[in-house]
């Protein structure tokens, strides 16, 4: 009896030493994707050029998200950024394909496009003023309409800049 104890025991314990190792793998790759993704988002952010060809990769492929499926670097601040690695499944795009995206995205400045369109649509600053009077007086019916007329001029005129 004492040796099925002590048995049980012992599964037990290398069992839970198992797990604990699992874990501690596990968290170590986590906070490694962490810091490649938190590194690709502070280039990005920082570095026009950088943006610019995580919008054209974008352009090229929506699905593809900068820091888990492709890492942007540049050796120093003379050179283009170029695609360092490229884990997506998705087919890596050319440097061809990535010029002309580069070349469409630069004549166009969607930024201040999406938000000229949303401004001419959007209610009024009086309007909306208004409706957030009626609202704390207790009368909440043309906020609620208001706040509808922002959030289809949203959804028509999306941000698209998923690479800051």
């Amino acid at each position: 009896m004492e040796n099925g104890v002590i048995n049980i025991i012992f599964v037990v314990l290398t069992v839970v030493c198992v797990f604990i190792y699992i874990m501690w793998r596990d968290s170590r790759k986590m906070n490694a994707d962490v810091q490649r993704m938190t590194q690709q988002h502070n280039l990005v952010e920082h570095d026009q050029r950088a943006r610019a060809l995580c919008r054209a990769i974008h352009l090229l492929n929506p699905h593809v998200i900068s820091g888990v499926d492709y890492l942007i670097r540049h050796d120093s601040p003379d050179q283009e950024p170029y695609i360092a690695e490229w884990f997506s499944d998705d087919s890596r795009p050319s440097r061809e394909e990535i010029k002309s995206a580069l070349l469409e995205i630069s004549d166009v400045d969607h930024e201040a496009k999406y938000s000229a369109l949303r401004r001419a649509e959007y209610p009024s600053v009086e309007e909306q003023l208004d409706a957030a009077y009626q609202a704390r007086q207790g009368d909440d019916s043309k906020q609620r309409e208001v706040d509808e007329k922002i959030r289809l001029v949203k959804e028509k005129y999306p941000k698209t800049d998923e690479c800051v």
